[in-house]
């Protein structure tokens, strides 16, 4: 996550002095993976760029009304950015590295491709709608159509629409559903509550230590120390 969010600064923040991504860069970060799902769309064309001229690469890029990609994104990302600046957790996610990254990392992406708009904003959903359409216009011209699987979404997906492509057999399975922002909902619960509860057991911990130490101190130190570390003034 911390190469992911070097990249998005990067590509989204020219004068961050972050060095852009690289396809060697991208060979080291992603060795041992075959498929890549959405993280190349936040790295910028350089790197699509450089796929596209290795034939070996193939690319499925799916298309939607740019209003509704708005709509499901604010249902997605959006929500994880708000977890993130609201109770809990705010404060867990500074006793945990991976909730901290992985919140930071949806919070800069979210601002990199809203225009530093917010949810609700006058302006939001055109600026998210005017990055999409930019991108899936730019995506279609850089990659050789013969190695594009280009899908509308609206239209459905299914096995017989990308396993021929790919060269593989198509699975007996019945294709997935869609993604459902309940789905999404589940999905993020499960790879967040682990790390929420090691956050909160390191917090308590904290906590606990902290109550102990005020409370030696105050004893210690008498009566009126405690309500002046709590910002009230003793009678």
């Amino acid at each position: 996550m911390k190469i992911f969010k070097q990249a998005v600064i990067a590509q989204f923040n020219w004068l961050s002095g972050v060095r852009r991504l690289k396809k060697p860069d991208c060979e080291k970060w992603l060795a041992d993976y075959d498929c890549i799902i959405e993280i190349p769309s936040y790295f910028g064309m350089d790197v699509i760029e450089a796929y596209a001229e290795d034939p070996d690469v193939k690319f499925i890029l799916t298309e939607r009304d740019p209003r509704k990609w708005a709509q499901s994104f604010n249902n997605t990302s959006a929500k994880v950015v708000a977890m993130g600046s609201s109770f809990p957790c705010n404060i867990l996610k500074y006793f945990h590295s991976d909730i901290y990254h992985f919140m930071d990392m949806n919070a800069l992406v979210y601002r990199a491709l809203a225009g530093a708009t917010k949810p609700g904003d006058p302006e939001n959903e055109d600026m998210l709608c005017e990055y999409y359409s930019s991108y899936i216009k730019r995506a279609k011209s850089i990659i050789p159509e013969d190695r594009l699987c280009l899908i509308q979404l609206e239209d459905g997906i299914d096995w017989e629409a990308i396993c021929p492509f790919l060269g593989v057999p198509v699975p007996k399975e019945d294709y997935p559903d869609r993604n459902q922002p309940e789905k999404f909902a589940f999905l993020l619960n499960e790879y967040l509550q682990p790390k929420v509860r090691t956050a909160m057991f390191r917090f308590g911990a904290v906590a606990v230590a902290a109550l102990g130490i005020i409370g030696w101190t105050a004893i210690t130190n008498g009566p009126s120390l405690l309500p002046r570390f709590m910002g009230i003034s003793p009678p």
